[in-house]
């Protein structure tokens, strides 16, 4: 009996084991060598070989790429997908992408297998989020659903997409959001705003950049000279020259210190001194000490940065993973 129930939880172990390598995350990072791009994974490998004009990230488990003038998706193995045949190539979100015709330069929407999902073509628009896509067929905005029909009608100045159930849009001298009905959600006084991210939007009032809630309650008064969406619970914004971070409650946790900075990612936001880059974690001290040339975002524990004319890859203590030795370089993001 004994030996029958080690048996089978021997077999347990192995299928669990099983299972989770069959559902590992794969993350792949764009990197160029010698004027071309390919992919590589976490140990520096080329999963594929840099061969391309230009790349961007993976989504949804596809990566626009360009040959020659025209740009297709290929998958993880490095295969066409979606051959080359369009002028540009956007990102999939919810499973369609937006491309821009050879012929036309009109932008469309295409599926996975590349089939174009509706007849609707546009003069400019965005990805969907939400169920909703800011597009422009003429001179004005609206937001169409997946069957390329306006569900709010185009009647504004400009529209962004969705997040956070709302839609920033732009009608005359009012700036606000829109609900996924078409109905205002927050008409501001605002000069100006910003997407709607993690319950804030940045806002400019008369006398500078400040953020506002849901409701339109100030949190961060609006006299900064510049400011960035929220990510990880910060918003960056500028004072004469400098940058700094504020949370969520609009207490300022970052003094303004940098010439310079990027969003948080993986607890973390690259800054500049003025000299170099290095990485804060989100109470202000300084995790790694500026010594980069450039620096981008952490993704997969890993982050680019450039040395010198080359870029690698530090993990989150600055320890070089992948030798510097890539002309240009990209975050990691899922591949599968």
């Amino acid at each position: 009996m004994k030996t029958f129930v080690k048996a089978s939880l021997l077999v347990l172990i192995l299928a669990g084991l099983l299972n989770s390598a069959t559902y590992a995350q794969q993350y792949l990072a764009g990197a160029s060598l010698n004027g071309k791009w390919g992919f590589i994974d976490s140990k520096g490998t080329w999963v594929i070989k840099p061969a391309y004009e230009d790349v961007r990230d993976f989504s949804e488990g596809l990566a626009s790429a360009k040959e020659g003038d025209l740009c297709g998706f290929i998958a993880p193995s490095g295969e066409w997908v979606i051959k080359p045949g369009y002028k540009r190539a956007e990102d999939f979100s919810e499973g369609l992408a937006r491309v821009r015709d050879e012929k036309t330069s009109k932008w469309l929407y295409i599926d996975k297998t590349g089939k174009q999902a509706f007849s609707q073509e546009f003069e400019y628009c965005m990805n969907f989020s939400e169920g909703r896509a800011a597009a422009r067929a003429s001179s004005n905005w609206g937001y169409i659903d997946k069957s390329g029909k306006y569900v709010i009608p185009d009647k504004y100045d400009h529209a962004e997409t969705f997040s956070d159930g709302m839609g920033r849009v732009a009608l005359g001298k009012v700036y606000g959001f829109v609900s996924p009905s078409g109905e205002w959600a927050l008409k501001t006084e605002m000069e100006n705003i910003r997407d709607m991210k993690e319950g804030l939007a940045p806002a400019k009032g008369k006398d500078g950049w400040g953020y506002i809630d849901k409701t339109g309650k100030v949190i961060v008064p609006t006299y900064n000279e510049h400011a960035k969406n929220f990510s990880e619970g910060m918003g960056a914004v500028r004072m004469k020259g400098k940058w700094g971070y504020y949370d969520v409650n609009g207490k300022m946790v970052v003094r303004f210190t940098y010439e310079n900075c990027r969003d948080f990612s993986g607890g973390m936001a690259a800054v500049y001194d003025g000299k170099m880059w290095g990485y804060i974690d989100k109470t202000g001290n300084m995790v790694i000490h500026p010594q980069f040339d450039k620096a981008l975002d952490f993704a997969d524990g890993l982050a680019p940065v450039k040395i010198g004319k080359a870029w690698g890859y530090i993990d989150k203590t600055g320890t070089k993973i992948i030798p510097v030795q890539f002309d240009d370089a990209l975050p990691f993001s899922r591949a599968d």
